[in-house]
């Protein structure tokens, strides 16, 4: 006999799945040349004209560690916003995957939801929840329901389990 080693939903595993990503792509970095440097053309070198470049090296001045560093930038010079952190990408990767599991819950309550609009509807529910308004299983199915589709009352209250416990507050 057969089993299935995963039963749960594939959203389930993205959302998982996704800051773990997002956190390994975050530490990748490129080894190689600037590609956004111009390029330069090269000179084809022969060894004249290597030679007659090149000092001898009792005409090589002596220079420290640090002097083939770039300056740094001074007084006006300086960029007008600081430089995005790594911590600040990490953020936007965790918004996004928060982002894709509500959609994808949206989505395993009923398929017509989970546009990019239920995400404002799903804000304003949110703050519906946190002041505890009457009846909030018909509000949410009211705010979800469009012209053309009609959310029961009872995935108004899934919806509200779904942010509750998901998307609401984090």
């Amino acid at each position: 006999m057969r089993r299935k080693l995963f039963t749960g939903r594939s959203g389930v595993f993205g959302v998982l799945l996704a800051p773990g990503v997002a956190l390994l792509l975050v530490g990748c970095g490129s080894d190689g040349p600037d590609k956004s440097a111009p390029e330069q053309p090269s000179a084809a070198r022969t060894s004249a004209s290597t030679a007659a470049r090149s000092p001898s090296p009792s005409t090589t001045p002596t220079q420290s560690p640090t002097s083939s560093l770039p300056s740094r930038p001074t007084g006006e010079s300086l960029p007008t916003e600081p430089a995005t952190s790594a911590s600040d990408f990490v953020d936007e990767a965790f918004g996004a995957a928060r982002v894709g599991a509500l959609q994808s819950g949206l989505r395993s309550i009923d398929p017509a939801l989970g546009a990019p609009e239920d995400l404002a509807k799903a804000d304003a529910q949110c703050a519906d929840l946190q002041r505890n308004v009457d009846k909030p299983d018909q509000v949410a199915a009211r705010r979800f329901s469009t012209g053309n589709h009609k959310v029961t009352e009872a995935n108004g209250k899934r919806i509200n389990t779904l942010l509750r416990h998901t998307y609401c507050g984090r």
